[in-house]
């Protein structure tokens, strides 16, 4: 068990040191790594006045995706990100968005809302004011996206941007081990 722990972290931190916005903007492959627990519950005011409640996904597979808009890997993404959302809303996947702010991480809510305008995604969106959810959910840095299971367990987290047709596979794995 001991030597789990440790090839996670480190399969954590190498994943990191090639994919994040930390990095030079390398096009390693981003890391997926199974992971467990109850998803927190997620709720607040969305990025564009509107309200979220677990009530709202409720039952639902949930694709959570931690970014900024000055992160140039998270807006690399984002295309991504359409692509999959198109495909996976017609199935009741419920796709939020997550601005993560703090460290060096602006609060920058209007360049968050325009940039989402302009990739066409229309998904609800949260501001993680204290990084409250980012804690919660362990997430490393940004990008970082999470897949719960309709049960509200968490199941996948991708380390690093999303690439084209992962979280289509990620979502049919979770309905092939249903």
């Amino acid at each position: 068990m001991r030597r789990s722990v440790v090839l996670v972290v480190f399969a954590t931190f190498a994943a990191l040191a090639t994919a994040s916005c930390s990095s030079s903007g390398s096009n390693a492959s981003p890391l997926v790594a199974p992971i467990s627990g109850r998803l927190p519950a997620i709720s607040g005011s969305t990025l564009t006045g509107g309200r979220i409640t677990p009530a709202d996904y409720r039952g639902k597979v949930i694709v959570l995706t931690f970014w900024n808009p000055g992160c140039p890997p998270c807006r690399k993404e984002m295309p991504a990100l359409r692509s999959d959302w198109a495909a996976l809303r017609p199935l009741g996947v419920q796709f939020i968005s997550v601005l993560y702010v703090g460290g060096d991480w602006p609060k920058d809510v209007n360049g968050a809302v325009d940039y989402m305008r302009t990739e066409g995604l229309s998904y609800p969106g949260i501001v993680d004011e204290n990084s409250s959810l980012a804690r919660a959910t362990h997430i490393p840095g940004i990008p970082v996206t999470i897949v719960a299971d309709a049960s509200g367990h968490m199941r996948y987290q991708i380390l690093g941007g999303v690439k084209p047709g992962e979280l289509i596979g990620l979502v049919s794995r979770l309905s092939g081990s249903s």
